[in-house]
């Protein structure tokens, strides 16, 4: 009797009872998933990781090909003043250029078109923030004149007086954000100097004024990858400064950034 019992409790040999089975199973299945995770994970940092390498490369190549095709540029608008004095005709505002196999297109602005926020009137600020940033007529005028009394000196004067040296400085100002200033970064100077053209200037020749500004905007846009980067500068063309034999002088260069922009077609 006892063996019998025996025998019925038993499991024939190499077999596991069902609830082991199932946990040998479940643990199968979890290990396959982990390493799912593992490679699906790996997979994904190494994309990361090229992307990341792409953009590096197209930050390189913008900066090497932009740089070099905006010295070409000037060099050669320089040697037209020379040429021509201020006779505006066939002043070069925008031209292609090829840095290896890399097309380039640079564009010039002049200053004097742009809107001065480093000193010029409310009224002209307040009307770039309304045609550039969306913003309605009393807003921008009231964050034009936000601008206006935060620049001027303070009681006292002398040491105490605000200075605007960017155009980041407008994020100093209460009211102004970074969506704004990416708004109106294009119709608004970088750097303070220049002369300031009439109202409606844009309007005029440009050829006109780009033969007597001395402060200028350089656009190269490098088509790399099927992007299209930005790599601009900001130029005197009063003389290089000290220890450089260059007829111009770099005052800012931006880093170069992703955009979709339109330039003048080359000769315009």
């Amino acid at each position: 009797m006892a063996a019998l019992k025996l025998m019925e409790y038993s499991q024939p040999a190499g077999r596991l009872p069902h609830r082991q089975r199932g946990v040998a199973l479940a643990m199968v299945v979890w290990f396959i998933a982990a390493m799912s995770v593992l490679v699906m994970g790996t997979v994904y940092e190494s994309r990361t990781d090229v992307r990341l390498a792409q953009v590096h490369l197209g930050r390189a190549k913008a900066i090497a090909a932009g740089d070099g095709a905006t010295r070409l540029h000037l060099a050669a608008l320089i040697e037209r003043r020379r040429g021509q004095g201020n006779n505006p005709g066939g002043m070069p505002l925008a031209a292609d250029y090829r840095q290896g196999d890399t097309a380039v297109r640079v564009s010039v602005v002049p200053a004097g078109i742009l809107v001065d926020v480093f000193a010029g009137p409310a009224e002209a600020i307040a009307g770039v923030l309304a045609d550039g940033a969306g913003l309605a007529a009393a807003d921008a005028q009231k964050l034009a004149d936000n601008v206006v009394k935060w620049r001027a000196a303070l009681p006292g004067g002398g040491r105490f007086a605000r200075r605007m040296e960017v155009q980041e400085d407008l994020l100093r100002i209460p009211g102004f954000d970074r969506a704004l200033l990416d708004a109106i970064r294009d119709d608004i100077r970088a750097i303070p100097g220049g002369r300031t053209a009439p109202v409606g200037s844009r309007d005029v020749d440009l050829q006109s004024l780009l033969a007597s500004e001395t402060l200028l905007r350089v656009d190269a846009l490098v088509d790399y990858n099927g992007r299209q980067w930005l790599r601009r500068h900001w130029v005197s063309l009063q003389g290089g400064g000290a220890g450089s034999v260059l007829p111009w002088q770099v005052l800012r260069t931006e880093p170069p950034r992703v955009v979709g922009m339109t330039y003048p077609k080359a000769g315009t």
